[in-house]
Protein backbone atom coordinates (compact mmCIF):
# COMPACT_ATOMS: atom_id res chain seq x y z
CA UNK A 1 0.00 0.00 0.00
CA UNK A 2 2.87 2.40 0.95
CA UNK A 3 4.36 1.58 -1.91
CA UNK A 4 1.54 2.31 -4.42
CA UNK A 5 0.90 5.72 -2.53
CA UNK A 6 5.02 6.13 -3.54
CA UNK A 7 4.63 5.69 -6.80
CA UNK A 8 1.53 8.08 -7.03
CA UNK A 9 3.91 10.52 -5.45
CA UNK A 10 6.32 9.67 -7.80
CA UNK A 11 3.97 10.23 -11.01
CA UNK A 12 2.14 13.47 -9.51
CA UNK A 13 5.71 15.07 -9.02
CA UNK A 14 6.78 13.76 -12.52
CA UNK A 15 3.55 15.58 -14.13
CA UNK A 16 4.57 18.62 -12.27
CA UNK A 17 7.92 18.93 -13.39
CA UNK A 18 6.82 17.61 -16.94
CA UNK A 19 4.84 20.69 -17.30
CA UNK A 20 7.19 23.12 -15.80
CA UNK A 21 9.55 21.90 -18.60
CA UNK A 22 6.64 22.21 -21.20
CA UNK A 23 6.21 26.15 -19.80
CA UNK A 24 9.84 27.06 -19.69
CA UNK A 25 10.71 26.02 -23.02
CA UNK A 26 7.81 28.52 -24.27
CA UNK A 27 9.41 30.90 -23.02
CA UNK A 28 12.91 30.31 -24.17
CA UNK A 29 11.26 29.67 -27.80
CA UNK A 30 8.92 33.09 -27.21
CA UNK A 31 12.47 35.36 -26.12
CA UNK A 32 14.02 33.67 -29.34
CA UNK A 33 11.39 34.62 -31.26
CA UNK A 34 11.53 38.23 -29.93
CA UNK A 35 14.65 38.68 -30.38
CA UNK A 36 14.32 37.84 -33.83
CA UNK A 37 11.75 39.93 -34.77
CA UNK A 38 14.26 42.67 -32.70
CA UNK A 39 16.70 42.04 -35.57
CA UNK A 40 14.31 41.81 -38.26
CA UNK A 41 12.77 45.30 -37.54
CA UNK A 42 16.45 46.86 -36.68
CA UNK A 43 17.16 45.69 -40.24
CA UNK A 44 14.35 47.25 -41.81
CA UNK A 45 14.69 50.39 -39.82
CA UNK A 46 18.53 51.09 -41.00
CA UNK A 47 17.02 49.89 -44.67
CA UNK A 48 14.82 52.16 -44.57
CA UNK A 49 17.02 54.75 -42.56
CA UNK A 50 19.37 54.56 -45.79
CA UNK A 51 16.75 55.03 -48.64
CA UNK A 52 15.33 58.37 -46.23
CA UNK A 53 18.94 59.38 -46.55
CA UNK A 54 19.11 59.22 -50.15
CA UNK A 55 15.98 61.11 -50.99
CA UNK A 56 16.45 63.86 -47.90
CA UNK A 57 17.63 67.39 -49.96
CA UNK A 58 15.90 69.84 -47.85
CA UNK A 59 17.05 71.06 -44.92
CA UNK A 60 19.61 69.01 -42.67
CA UNK A 61 18.11 66.45 -40.45
CA UNK A 62 19.25 68.68 -37.32
CA UNK A 63 17.57 72.05 -38.52
CA UNK A 64 14.20 70.04 -39.23
CA UNK A 65 14.59 68.37 -35.80
CA UNK A 66 15.18 71.36 -33.78
CA UNK A 67 12.29 73.19 -35.98
CA UNK A 68 10.03 70.88 -35.31
CA UNK A 69 10.89 70.89 -31.67
CA UNK A 70 10.43 74.70 -31.16
CA UNK A 71 7.51 75.38 -29.71
CA UNK A 72 5.15 78.01 -31.71
CA UNK A 73 2.16 78.68 -29.54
Amino acid sequence: MILLESIGAIKKHLDYMSHEIVEIKKLIVGLESDKQKSNRAWDDLMSVSDQISEKWTEVSAADEITSQREKTW
